[in-house]
């Protein structure tokens, strides 16, 4: 009985929680026991149940059978990880102990080579070690040191990346046999060509030197393949130039090629007549000069995702805008990037994407586009994805995204919308998304986006991207730089009062007035036209008129009225009515301060006559004149005459305009011929002529 209370204690023990410690630092999830850096220089005490042992960034330099005393259930151990442990001295039959392990990562540790091979040759005595990690263990590795003690191997999958290898030959790879995925990920590989693999399956060689496509069949003449269960193939930021038909020619079972970031300048028809079964292509992120897509270099029966782009314009790079897509039924998946449409006309982008009813996931990333994207989606009701991201759009129009029953990524983030209308991206469609990117956007801050705003605040389910932090206004000036949801408008501001209502509110008050002051002024008629009279008659006895004037009237003008000045002033008063007019283009003394000249000139003119436009309110010296005028008829009571060539502006009305229109009766130039007679019979009495 006490045995069985005893057992039951030991598993409550053993069951312990995701968070429980084992040793210094060592936490355990499971069947996971996770003891990384830590800086320990041994391997604590493990739980009876651990299956998957993570020491990475210890302290591990000599790695024996002895290492592994403290791990009790050796028949239960399937994965090992001893990344950058400073091991340097590895017993060649370590891990025989560990029956059953599958998975063994000894990544980042300079082993001696010595040890390495002899531990290398040990491995087919575990039958089930079946992947193996040797990334980053050597600064330039020598396969052929590295591996000459290994005969045979279960091996399924061997990473060796960034190992600095530079040749790696047949001899080698034939050792590697049983391998259904071999990764030399950035190595200094300038080429490479391959021995009968029968099992292999995928092959990365991504970042190295391969100045051409690897050598997939036994000979050069043949088209006998020596790798005829590849399905996946990645050669992304090589220095391949040249990609033909002839290239898959022993790739008979390809389904994935990936060439990202090469200098591949041309795609030539027929690129995939030798592939019966490829699905992914990617060709995105070339650099290759004049890059060119001949017309039927993508056709492809089975093509399921096509990623591509090179730098240049699509003018150039499209040989034929509507066979490029043309035949490829089966695509889902297309991406775009940095492919220049700008100079594409909208016939031409709806038709270049026209043949792809059946996309689910569409990208254009850096195109250059400033149409409104209904223009190329109209005929796609299955897309699940769009990412039109960095182009130029403004607009998006009310059946931009109709129809897109299954839509639930968008992604126009830095683009050019400032506005966005709520027909055409209603809440509905917004929470139907699972994730939004409108980040990046010069978006105008006023009540029509106040929707969108709302939205924001009150969101749903939906992920939004780079949300609160990129989501800025850009207009106007005031809220430049604020985030959208740190704007707020109060109901007044944008549901201000109609027309009708301003003018009830305005019209009544005014009416009001205006009737009050009309009764006034009828009932009071007689006592106002006496009252003038007697001014009149007052002034007329205290007037006095001098005979010491150079001139009978000053003329303030700006230059460009001049010609209404010598077209109609002129002629009227000095021709046909015999006065002297002050004109400052002609009169002006030369050689005097223009300050001078104005003061003198006003001093010796019997009337001031001030010709107003917009252009005379926004210069300088003619409000001087005007300041000028204004004091000597305040103080010497000179006479002031005011034309109005034409309506000033508010923004051009200051306080000088304002105090003389308010205190000065002024006469009106019209271009009416009728009006024009009346307005010189008013001047001519104004200047007393």
């Amino acid at each position: 009985m006490l045995g069985m209370i005893l057992c039951l204690l030991l598993n409550h023990v053993i069951s312990v929680s995701a968070n429980t410690v084992y040793g210094p630092e060592c936490h355990i999830s499971g069947n996971v026991t996770d003891c990384s850096s830590q800086n320990l220089t041994y391997i604590p005490k493990l739980s009876n149940q651990t299956k998957q042992l993570i020491f990475d960034y210890n302290l591990l330099p000599n790695v024996t059978q002895g290492t592994f005393s403290n791990i009790s259930r050796l028949d239960l151990m399937l994965d090992l990880s001893f990344c950058y442990d400073h091991i340097t001295f590895l017993s060649p039959n370590s891990f025989y102990i560990f029956t059953y392990l599958k998975y063994l990562d000894l990544s980042g540790n300079r082993i001696n080579v010595d040890d390495l091979a002899a531990f290398l040759a040990e491995t087919e005595r575990n039958s089930h070690l079946k992947f193996l990690k040797l990334n980053n263990v050597s600064l330039e590795m020598d396969p052929g040191k590295t591996f000459s003690l290994m005969q045979e191997t279960k091996l399924d999958t061997l990473y060796l990346m960034s190992n600095g290898i530079r040749s790696l030959s047949k001899m080698v790879l034939q050792r590697m046999n049983t391998l259904l995925l071999l990764t030399l990920d950035s190595n200094l590989l300038a080429e490479l060509e391959l021995p009968v693999m029968k099992r292999l399956k995928e092959l990365r060689v991504n970042h190295n030197r391969l100045r051409g496509m690897p050598v997939f069949c036994l000979n050069k003449s043949s088209s006998e393949t020596a790798v005829g269960s590849l399905t996946r193939l990645h050669l992304s930021y090589n220095q391949i130039s040249v990609l033909s038909s002839k290239s898959f020619k022993c790739l008979p079972k390809l389904t994935q090629l990936k060439v990202k970031g090469n200098i591949i300048s041309l795609l030539p028809n027929e690129l995939f007549s030798s592939v019966k079964y490829i699905e992914l292509f990617d060709v995105s992120l070339n650099t290759g000069h004049h890059a060119r897509i001949e017309p039927r270099a993508l056709w492809s029966k089975t093509l399921r995702s096509l990623t591509m782009g090179f730098d240049g314009s699509a003018k150039s790079i499209f040989d034929s805008i509507e066979d490029t897509f043309r035949n490829l039924p089966r695509l889902e998946g297309l991406s775009i990037s940095h492919i220049n449409m700008l100079n594409l006309t909208d016939k031409a982008i709806s038709t270049l994407f026209l043949p792809l009813p059946g996309l689910k996931h569409f990208e254009c990333y850096s195109c250059r586009i400033s149409q409104d994207p209904s223009i190329f989606l109209k005929n796609k009701s299955l897309l699940e994805h769009i990412s039109l991201q960095a182009n130029f759009i403004e607009t998006i129009s009310d059946s931009t995204f109709r129809n897109k029953p299954y839509l639930k990524y968008l992604n126009l983030g830095m683009n050019k919308l400032s506005h966005l209308k709520k027909s055409s991206l209603s809440d509905e469609f917004l929470n139907s998304l699972d994730t939004l990117d409108l980040s990046g956007n010069p978006y105008t801050c006023d009540c029509d986006l106040v929707w969108f705003i709302t939205w924001l605040k009150n969101k749903h389910h939906t992920n939004i991207k780079h949300f609160p932090n990129m989501y800025l206004c850009t207009y106007p000036g005031a809220m430049s730089g604020k985030k959208l949801t740190e704007i707020h408008f109060s109901y007044r501001q944008c549901h201000p009062f109609s027309t009708l209502e301003w003018t009830g509110m305005i019209g009544g008050p005014c009416l009001v007035l205006f009737t009050f002051v009309s009764f006034l002024l009828y009932r009071n008629r007689w006592n106002i036209k006496h009252y003038i009279y007697l001014i009149r008659k007052r002034r007329k006895y205290m007037r006095v008129d001098g005979n010491n004037f150079v001139y009978d009237a000053f003329v303030s003008y700006n230059e460009e009225d001049s010609q209404w000045v010598r077209e109609y002033l002129i002629p009227f008063l000095e021709e046909q009515h015999n006065l002297k007019l002050c004109i400052h283009e002609r009169d002006f003394q030369a050689g005097v301060f223009i300050n001078d000249n104005i003061v003198n000139c006003i001093d010796e003119s019997k009337k001031i006559l001030v010709i107003l436009s917009n252009s005379f309110s926004t210069s300088g010296w003619c409000m001087f004149e005007l300041k000028v005028a204004h004091s000597k008829h305040i103080e010497d009571e000179t006479e002031l005459v005011v034309i109005m060539l034409e309506k000033i502006h508010g923004r051009n009305m200051n306080e000088s305009m304002r105090v003389l229109l308010g205190t000065t009766t002024y006469l009106e130039w019209t271009d009416d011929h009728v009006g024009q007679a009346l307005f010189f019979s008013k001047l001519k009495d104004s200047m007393g002529v």
